[in-house]
């Protein structure tokens, strides 16, 4: 049943077996800009194609996916249909740049899961996607690069954690794809992940229980043999839902925000080759920073988990070193020994006091406790220049995380990216080795930002309240 409600929350159709394929389309409609293949994440001044591999739209979740432009530009959003012969959901927006919107992913196409495909015509823009319902939310950046070899770090399946791999093809071709698993076992072998196929423009959604249960840490590597495919992790459990991207592998990783609400952060990392190596996470509070906080030696063939609750009070940010690439993700789980049955809140003890023989009694209250579960990417290296879209919601809080990891203060011009009206222009300087957070008005029209920084930062986003936390990536621009 636990399981049945968090698929049902996170808006998957139909029953979720070993393995998940929506059926090929009847024809590959014209998306306008083609089968755009980038080797880089980062947002150009050019025409872009951007791909969010978990989006759904239902009776209970919704999705926003957010575009934030300099120029102005069209918009072409796709949204794939699970149905086989069913065309895809399409709508064209012109926006007015610099600005932003956020289109309601149900408003094209109300049919459960539907991965989008945003292209916009020029550039600098970028796009990420937000899902959400009244105790739910998630969130991830969508992504431009797409290499041949993706790895995906934070994964678990032991008891009451539920984690789904989703390959998603959004070109032509059809695409085959292999999945190495690495667990606290080394390498994981499993038949059925070698040679998955994927038909173009389509989906496929592993659920990695049935092939390898009980793992208290995952990682997978997805190696595209013929075609290309656009990988995405998603870590559900009785609290909440979190997903993420693939990435390529680096030596250096930057996470602005990394604790979230009253969660417990942590870095997955899984090495990207054949020896061990040594993984240094940095921390950086609104203070300043830890230097080697902490330092593990990671087998090749053997994921980890780094805890990093005991190393400084919250908010703050961490840079993780290795001595050969790695993948690496942000995680935010929900302490273990907090809440018994999970409800979201702490209640504290009433007390009685006597005043000139008259008893008060205070009542016992409540105080909201942020529960859920979050993850993300880092930056694997700081820009100047970024392009940042986020979304924001009545009842929670959204704030942008600025991290200076130079060992000068940095100044920072951010400009607000929203409706036509609304346009406003800030200048911050984040001090050298820290962190900054921005909080982000909601209801206003705004739907990120474009930075400019005279030293290299990274920037990130979080969203928190009554439905849970998200963490998300902020997109680089050339």
């Amino acid at each position: 049943m636990r399981r049945l409600i968090l698929l049902v929350a996170a808006g998957v159709l139909g029953v979720v077996g070993l393995v998940q394929v929506a059926a090929e389309p009847a024809a590959a409609p014209d998306f306008g800009a083609g089968d755009i293949v980038d080797s880089g994440g980062e947002a150009t001044a050019s025409p872009s194609a951007w791909y969010c591999p978990w989006v759904a739209a239902g009776d209970i979740v919704d999705s926003d996916v957010i575009v934030v432009t300099e120029p102005d530009v069209t918009i072409d959003l796709t949204l794939l249909h699970p149905i086989a012969n069913e065309e895809p959901g399409t709508t064209t927006i012109d926006l007015v740049g610099p600005g932003g919107t956020a289109i309601s992913t149900g408003s094209v196409l109300r049919v459960g899961e539907s991965p989008a495909i945003v292209e916009v015509s020029d550039g600098p823009a970028s796009a990420s996607s937000m899902q959400y319902a009244d105790a739910f939310i998630a969130a991830d950046q969508c992504v431009r690069s797409v290499p041949k070899i993706w790895y995906l770090a934070g994964g678990s399946t032991k008891t009451g954690t539920v984690t789904q791999l989703r390959l998603f093809n959004p070109f032509a071709d059809n695409a085959e794809v292999t999945v190495t698993a690495y667990s606290e076992f080394g390498v994981d072998l499993v038949a059925e992940l070698d040679g998955l196929d994927v038909a173009g423009r389509s989906w496929t959604t592993i659920d990695l229980e049935p092939y390898l249960p009980f793992r208290d840490e995952l990682a997978f590597a997805v190696s595209a043999n013929q075609g290309l495919v656009i990988p995405a992790l998603i870590r559900s459990d009785d609290r909440g839902e979190g997903m993420w991207p693939g990435t390529g592998p680096a030596e250096t990783w930057d996470f602005p925000v990394v604790a979230a609400g009253s969660l417990e952060p942590f870095i997955a990392v899984m090495s990207a080759g054949d020896d061990d190596i040594v993984v240094t996470v940095d921390v950086l509070t609104e203070d300043g920073a830890v230097r080697n906080a902490r330092e593990v030696t990671l087998e090749s063939s053997v994921p980890a988990l780094i805890p990093l609750a005991d190393l400084a009070a919250p908010p703050f940010g961490v840079r993780v070193r290795a001595t050969d690439p790695i993948a690496a993700v942000a995680i935010a789980l929900q302490p273990t020994d907090d809440l018994e049955g999970g409800e979201g809140t702490i209640g504290e003890e009433g007390t009685t006091t006597t005043i000139d023989d008259t008893t008060s009694t205070t009542e016992v209250t409540e105080e909201t406790f942020i529960s859920g579960l979050a993850g993300t990417v880092g930056s694997s290296r700081p820009a100047s220049e970024w392009i940042v879209p986020l979304d924001t919601i009545p009842g929670s809080a959204t704030t942008m995380w600025i991290m200076n990891t130079g060992t000068e203060p940095a100044s920072v011009t951010y400009v607000a990216l929203g409706e036509v009206e609304y346009v406003e222009t800030n200048t911050v300087t984040v001090p050298a080795e820290s962190v900054l957070g921005v909080p982000i008005d909601v209801g206003i029209g705004n739907y990120g930002y474009r930075l400019s920084a005279d030293r290299p930062v990274s920037v990130a986003w979080e969203i928190t309240g009554d439905r849970g936390v998200a963490l998300v990536a902020g997109i680089a621009s050339e």
